[in-house]
């Protein structure tokens, strides 16, 4: 397959499909006589793969390292658990931590409100 005719199966630009090229996350096409890329079809699910994990927060280098298979389904579904459940505890971590610096945010809010307007020179700082 040509590269757009590879980028419109798999819902994305003909300039991703080159920067992954390029990346080394998915292997260089073939040349044919003319000089233009050839991809096999499998590359398909490939990058609906790769798009689908960035989409779910994954960054390149940890789509990189994964183990690639040539299948209609990229990885296996054991690994693509064990990833996801790393990610998963991954957001649950940030949340926690984006939650109690919106519970000190709104202290310091509090403090501020409470000391009149023109007390922030006199705040305290946020409570922990």
């Amino acid at each position: 397959m040509k590269i757009g005719e590879i980028a419109n199966a798999a819902g994305v630009t003909t300039s991703r499909i080159r920067f992954y090229e390029k990346r080394g996350i998915i292997a260089p096409a073939l040349r044919g006589p003319n000089g233009y890329r050839d991809y096999p079809a499998e590359l398909v699910a490939l990058l609906r793969f790769i798009e689908q994990a960035q989409g779910l927060g994954f960054t390149l280098s940890e789509i990189a390292s994964v183990e690639i298979r040539n299948d209609p389904q990229p990885i296996s579904g054991e690994q693509a658990i064990r990833m996801l459940m790393a990610k998963r505890d991954a957001v649950d971590s940030l949340i926690e931590e984006a939650t109690q610096r919106r519970h000190r945010i709104d202290a310091l809010i509090e403090d501020l409100r409470t000391s009149g307007a023109d007390g922030a020179g006199r705040a305290r700082g946020p409570r922990t």
